[in-house]
């Protein structure tokens, strides 16, 4: 997304980047203690020094999965729409030696740009 910023929103384009990780890291953490407690809630296994045979159920396995499968959801959204992202300007003249497809692409940008500008 930088190369379609202007001077002006290309630092906030990073930092927003940048930023996300760490946001996303501390939703990672939130939904790893809410899957792990439902889990603990719902299936009331003993303690491990109680019963150790027993503190672990076969269920438990499923904790990591769902886990797994809700962190993957946004990594399947971010390739969707990377995948509909027309390509810079500079890369269809250049390696696609396509100008009409870069004029198009870039005025679909500009005029998504001056309606974001006039809100």
């Amino acid at each position: 997304m930088s190369e379609y910023a202007n001077k002006k929103t290309c630092g906030a384009f990073i930092a927003a980047v940048f930023a996300m990780q760490g946001f996303n890291i501390l939703c990672g953490g939130i939904v790893a203690h809410i899957v792990s407690s439902a889990f603990d809630h719902a299936l009331n296994a003993p303690p491990y020094s109680a019963n150790r045979a027993a503190s672990l159920p076969p269920q438990a396995d499923y904790v990591w999965r769902i886990i797994l499968m809700v962190g993957a959801i946004p990594a399947a959204l971010t390739y969707y729409w990377r995948m509909k992202m027309p390509e810079t300007a500079r890369y269809t003249v250049l390696v696609a030696n396509n100008k009409k497809q870069a004029r198009e692409d870039m005025a679909k940008v500009l005029a998504d740009v001056k309606q974001l500008e006039e809100i």
